[in-house]
């Protein structure tokens, strides 16, 4: 087992969360909830309803609001929320790659491994790999033949450096002993134009990405196919069993009290499962899968094991 990293942020955090602290049996009345990325944002769009979800979940005498702290691809938040006072007045609402992938790829990230603790699972990301309406590509197999026979002509198309889509890209390319071209872009619009005139060979991105538009999708990155998308088969069904997946949820500060986390985690599963924040993630391209703290902890804690190994394999790993 690797041994946990616990790095206190240094990261000074002002005017978020309530000023009251907790005891063993109270959360504070006013929660924040840190979406460490810009307003309008897919994750912002999701935190939004599921605020409000939360707020209904806990009572009437509660308030929850989002704020936007985005940066640094997302540690700039994580940082926030991880220096804040542990009394489950200040959470965090994203992905798990700003606590199981990002510090081993930035230097000096002012928290580590075990700087959040996870409360609940909230959402999944359905990652899929696209190519243009009229490229000769019909299969994964199709990609990685011409990979094969031309190394480095193949292109792909994803959101950056240690991203999900990335490193799917990443392993895919290693279990098939291949060498494609990576093409990281900060617009997904781009990426998505780009992919449907041929100017990459296909693109590793979200399903939410993609929807309305002529790519074809060539397989889903699930452990199962999805609703909406019964016709496409999984990389795992064509012989690729990748491990990445995009998914996040609530975390909050290391030493929140085991109550208040308990009680947390609650409102947060009946969040997850509320109808209005489920017809959200519908109308978003996402999925919510709601899991307990043990269950999104065991999730996060393999993600970490899995990013040790693999991001040093690759030459990511800082």
């Amino acid at each position: 087992m690797l041994q946990r990293r616990r790095l206190v942020a240094g990261l000074a955090v002002a005017g978020l969360g309530a000023t009251r602290p907790a005891t063993a049996q109270e959360v504070p009345r006013t929660i924040t909830l840190v979406v460490p990325f810009p307003a309008g944002s897919v994750v912002d769009i999701m935190a939004r309803p599921f605020a409000e979800q939360m707020r209904a979940a806990l009572g009437p005498a509660y308030t929850v609001v989002v704020v936007n702290r985005d940066g640094g691809a997302g540690s700039v938040g994580a940082a926030a929320v991880a220096s804040a006072r542990p009394d489950g007045a200040t959470l965090f609402f994203g992905p798990s790659g700003m606590l199981t992938t990002r510090p081993f790829l930035v230097e000096g990230l002012p928290y580590g491994w075990g700087a959040l603790e996870p409360v609940c699972q909230s959402f999944e990301n359905i990652f899929v790999m696209v190519t243009a309406a009229n490229s000769p590509f019909r299969s994964v197999r199709d990609v990685l033949e011409a990979a094969r026979a031309r190394p480095d002509t193949v292109s792909w198309g994803d959101a950056g450096v240690g991203t999900v889509g990335h490193l799917v890209a990443m392993e895919l390319a290693r279990r098939a002993g291949v060498r494609m071209t990576h093409v990281p872009y900060r617009s997904s619009p781009q990426q998505v134009v780009d992919t449907q005139t041929g100017v990459l060979s296909f693109s590793m991105t979200t399903g939410a990405t993609v929807r309305g538009t002529d790519l074809r999708v060539l397989a889903a990155v699930a452990d199962e196919r999805q609703p909406g998308m019964a016709e496409v088969p999984t990389l795992k069904e064509q012989g690729f069993p990748v491990n990445w997946r995009g998914f996040g949820g609530v975390m909050a500060p290391r030493g929140t009290p085991s109550a208040v986390i308990r009680r947390l985690e609650a409102a947060c599963l009946d969040a997850t499962r509320s109808a209005p924040y489920r017809q959200m993630a519908e109308n978003t391209g996402q999925v919510a899968p709601a899991l307990d703290a043990a269950a999104f902890g065991a999730r996060l804690t393999a993600e970490y094991e899995n990013a040790a190994t693999f991001l040093k394999e690759i030459g990511l790993a800082r």
